[in-house]
């Protein structure tokens, strides 16, 4: 393709993004988070985590540069390697890959992130923030092959990702919601929480907790937040993750 030719990327979020292809890079609005988030993306990478898109800085026009990664997102009803059980462990093992690498982060304590300050606090640690199957791509192999979208990375809860990757791939959620999701018949969700819980080395009662705590986080998050989350508020997402967390303590806890 023409590397200097610029091509909208739509995917499988909730929201555009002024998203565009330009010859093997993305280019995507940069904010005063940015410089931290490729500094994070820096780090990771270096430490094998090549999953992570490669920060490239900032072109003329103000935007952040990032590699592009080739791959399927997760489409509707999701793909197979979503679908299954053996998906199901594979997500899990990337969370807690990710929760480990994560964890180790040396942050610097000026970091700027889109909302919140400095390094985390003990007891905390950085989290993508978003990690659900709307931020991955999957390769020919069935094997994830990027992780995109690392602009509400920021210090918090470590099983923070862990718990919200869960929620979605699992699902814990009604029948309803997990058909708007990508389900297209009610899932095995006993066998899906176990094949996730074991991928991501936690038993599945100490998963369900976290899915709680998260899902509890997530509509906290919705509610008194600005910027996109006033988005998702006006889409009723934090009712959403509230009917999502009665459920799921109803039926799992």
């Amino acid at each position: 393709m023409d590397r200097h030719r610029e091509e909208p990327i739509s995917g499988a979020g909730l929201e555009n993004r002024d998203l565009v292809r330009v010859g093997d890079t993305v280019r995507r609005p940069a904010g005063s988070w940015t410089r931290s988030v490729q500094h994070l993306l820096h780090d990771l990478r270096a430490r094998g985590f090549d999953l992570a898109p490669e920060p490239r800085g900032v072109d003329p026009q103000g935007r952040e540069v990032l590699s592009y990664i080739q791959g399927r997102d997760q489409g509707f009803p999701f793909i197979p390697e979503i679908l299954s059980d053996e998906g199901a462990e594979k997500l899990g093992r990337l969370a807690r890959r990710l929760r480990t690498l994560l964890a180790a982060y040396r942050c610097p304590s000026d970091a700027q992130w889109q909302f919140a300050e400095g390094a985390p606090k003990p007891g905390e640690a950085l989290q993508h923030g978003d990690l659900g199957p709307w931020n991955l791509l999957w390769g020919a192999r069935h094997q994830v092959v990027g992780v995109l979208d690392w602009d509400f990375a920021g210090p918090g809860d470590p099983w923070y990702d862990t718990g919200h990757l869960a929620w979605f791939t699992v699902p814990l959620m009604d029948d309803d919601r997990a058909g708007e999701r990508g389900f297209p018949s009610p899932p095995d969700r006993g066998a899906r929480l176990e094949a996730f819980a074991t991928g991501a080395g936690i038993s599945t009662g100490e998963l369900v907790q976290v899915v709680l705590r998260v899902q509890a986080e997530y509509e906290r998050r919705v509610s008194t937040r600005s910027g996109p989350w006033e988005t998702f508020r006006h889409m009723g997402l934090n009712e959403n993750a509230r009917s999502d967390r009665l459920w799921t303590g109803h039926h799992f806890a």
